[in-house]
């Protein structure tokens, strides 16, 4: 990556960390968050560094080198899924029978919610109904939202460029679609990505899609322990991972919404909840170079069982 890309991607380290830092010093984990919403040159400066680092950088490489693409993973996918026999597949697999309406597959498009969207990317795309949303949008075309605390109802409002509700049982891909775009690292606890996952499964229909993207320029075994944790915490949701892939410098996931809202009693919650960890989370935040350099370590039968996450169709 160019140097300005590096300063790009500088900006946007930086505020994950200043979040964490904070979280760290006050232990108020609503205060940290409100604060940062009410910070609008701080967001304003995120989001036009992540259009610029997502457009100039990392779509230019995707031109050149196709594999490393998030958006070229993701379409894919959605073709598979949607438009060429892979819903069928896994109804077959699953032994589902929802009824969908049978233009949902062929003719109607399918509708997405792109969470974390920034630029709308996928709103080039004609079978895709989409709207995109983000804290703070670096265009138009994306809608201001606040998706960890949005409410839920029986309709979408949008007044002017906000959303001021989502519809439940509305989406067939969250990207999550649903589409989570580099969007659950953004959050500095564990217990905020788990609040967004489970508002992504009241969101979707059933047999819709998650799809959540996460940065990792680590070989594909290094953080699998984190990736096996929260594909336990998804399952509990009612979540079946379907796909995984390790891009060069992201893991790409597929998960399937297989069944209506699960109740949870509030121990088996917070548990859950700590699954959704990252790494950054054990660092001090005091010691910014230590969240470049250490890495989770591994007992030898757990670095066997990494080589299982490496790419598959199906599991």
């Amino acid at each position: 990556m160019s140097n300005d890309g590096k300063n790009l991607a500088d900006i946007v380290k930086n505020v994950h960390r200043r979040l964490r830092q904070e979280l760290y010093k006050t232990g108020d984990l609503e205060s940290v968050w409100i604060n940062h919403c009410r910070n609008v040159p701080c967001l304003k400066k995120y989001a036009s560094s992540m259009h610029k680092l997502a457009t100039e950088h990392w779509e230019q490489l995707g031109v050149s080198n196709p594999a490393t693409s998030r958006i070229n993973w993701t379409w894919s996918f959605l073709q598979y899924y949607f438009f060429s026999g892979g819903l069928q597949q896994h109804r077959q697999k699953s032994n589902s029978d929802t009824e969908w309406p049978k233009l949902i597959l062929n003719e109607s498009k399918v509708a997405v919610l792109d969470v974390g969207s920034c630029y709308n990317p996928f709103g080039e795309y004609e079978e895709l109904d989409v709207l995109s949303i983000d804290l703070c949008p670096a265009l138009e075309s994306v809608y201001q939202c606040d998706f960890l605390n949005i409410p839920l109802g029986k309709t979408t409002v949008i007044d002017g460029q906000s959303v001021l509700s989502l519809a439940t049982n509305q989406f067939h891909c969250i990207g999550i679609l649903c589409i989570f775009f580099l969007l659950l690292e953004y959050f500095p606890s564990p217990s905020q990505r788990w609040t967004c996952c489970e508002k992504a499964h009241l969101l979707l229909l059933r047999e819709g899609i998650l799809i959540i993207i996460t940065p990792d320029s680590k070989a594909a075994h290094s953080n699998s322990k984190v990736m096996r944790s929260w594909r336990e915490a998804l399952s509990a949701i009612g979540f079946k991972r379907i796909k995984y892939e390790k891009l060069q410098h992201a893991h790409c996931m597929a998960f399937r919404k297989n069944s209506v809202e699960s109740v949870l009693k509030a121990e088996d919650r917070e548990l859950l909840a700590s699954k959704m960890y990252i790494p950054q989370d054990f660092y001090n935040p005091s010691d910014s170079e230590n969240e470049e350099k250490d890495e989770i370590k591994f007992t030898e039968a757990e670095l066997a069982e990494g080589f299982t996450n490496l790419p598959l169709f199906d599991e």
